[in-house]
């Protein structure tokens, strides 16, 4: 009899249970991501085994093209390399992808593709991938030679988290960058370094001769290394590239910090963005990080997410990672660094590792073969992407683009 009621129960709340209304919140929620992939299948079987030939039979992995795109691709495979970790809580980045922005056409006075939509240069040119955020919101997001998921190195780009590093112990009080630099290394005195500012480290205008790399790769005291750079002009008169520059403030983030530079833009840095995935960063023969060349390699998401930590929806908060005091040394740019090289006519300055700076305040880093990170605080609105050049060693001009985009209208906020 108690078998005949339990069975009895059971069915009633089968049939309760059957019959009631399926509410939204009693499934599970699955959206299909809005961005463009174009079709892209990857590298084929031959093409992976051909790229380990070509370097393991001592081939440079910079013959442009698609062995080396397959290198930024796939750094984990080829070089030396430490993670850090993506956040215990990523930031979810809505989609409301635009139609405007999908077709706005390129300019016809491109080396390549000018006259193009949008959606069809990236397609056509040396592309991988590219994201736009406009108000913290991803407007469009294409994925021609690449899989989203991809970690993607962003070579010099790196630069800018380890000027992002100085800013926050800057803002800490633990860094003063009007003293020089041998105030922090005693062992840069009576050097090319000594009595120069770490300010006009930041903006690339040391005055050092490029250091040779493959020592610094190997030293394990690349200090005493540095300190043989000789000066050819004097400090904070002219921009000029040099790795050095990034190479010395990344010692000189581990030495107030107490920290590897990789722990250290992990902890302040990469777990505060909500990074969605880990990273790699590249490592020399000596464990320290190779923060000014090969660098970080992320999903574009990531490095985008990156980019909003300097916009106003990517600051809100009672404490946000660039505070006004950074921004402002951004934008309140030295200008006797113009590093203006195009045919735009407009002012561009060297400012804290970025390559140019307009202006407007908009800013910009980009990178060899065709990467690149554009920032304009002011329409709130982020441009990231990434390239190869091919082998005519073309490479795309998003950076051009970039620019036309945040000049368009299209962003220009209420």
């Amino acid at each position: 009899m108690k078998n005949s009621i339990s069975i009895l129960v059971i069915f009633i709340l089968f049939q309760s249970c059957k019959d009631k209304p399926i509410k939204d919140s009693d499934i599970l929620s699955v959206t299909n991501p809005k961005y463009e992939t174009y079709n892209y299948t990857g590298f084929t079987k031959e093409e992976i085994y051909g790229f380990h030939q070509h370097i393991y039979e001592g081939g440079d992995w910079t013959v442009y093209g698609d062995t080396e795109r397959y290198f930024y691709l796939n750094f984990s495979e080829i070089g030396n390399h430490s993670r850090i970790l993506r956040s215990d809580t990523p930031i979810i980045l809505e989609e409301t992808p635009r139609d405007d922005i999908k077709n706005f056409i390129t300019t016809s006075d491109l080396k390549k593709g000018g006259g193009l939509s949008l959606n069809d240069y990236v397609q056509q040119v040396e592309v991988n991938g590219l994201i736009i955020i406009h108000k913290g919101k991803i407007v469009f997001e294409g994925y021609p030679r690449m899989f989203p998921t991809d970690l993607h190195i962003t070579m010099v780009i790196t630069q800018v988290f380890v000027s992002t590093s100085i800013a926050i112990l800057e803002d800490r009080g633990l860094i003063d960058i009007r003293k020089p630099i041998d105030y922090y290394f005693g062992g840069l005195k009576n050097s090319g370094w000594e009595g120069v500012p770490v300010i006009d480290i930041l903006n690339m205008s040391s005055g050092i001769d490029r250091v040779p790399l493959e020592n610094y790769e190997v030293s394990f005291n690349p200090i005493k290394d540095l300190a043989t750079a000789k000066s050819s002009k004097p400090s904070g008169a002219e921009h000029q590239w040099s790795n050095a520059d990034a190479m010395v403030l990344t010692l000189l983030v581990e030495k107030i910090s107490g920290l590897t530079f990789r722990d250290f833009v992990q902890q302040e840095i990469w777990n505060k963005i909500g990074a969605e995935h880990s990273a790699l960063l590249g490592i020399n023969a000596n464990g320290t990080s190779i923060s000014y060349v090969d660098g970080l390699s992320t999903t574009l998401r990531d490095l985008a997410r990156f980019g909003l930590a300097f916009t106003p929806s990517g600051r809100k908060g009672v404490k946000p990672i660039i505070s006004d005091e950074h921004l402002f040394k951004i934008q309140n740019v030295n200008k006797s660094l113009n590093v203006s090289r195009d045919s735009s006519k407009e002012n561009k300055y060297s400012s804290y590792q970025w390559s140019a700076v307009y202006d407007d305040g908009d800013f910009y880093k980009g990178a060899h073969g065709g990467q690149g990170l554009y920032i304009s605080p002011a329409k709130d609105l982020v441009i990231a992407y990434f390239g190869t050049s091919n082998v005519n060693r073309e490479r795309n001009q998003l950076s051009i683009i970039s620019r036309q985009l945040s000049k368009s209208g299209l962003f220009d906020l209420e």
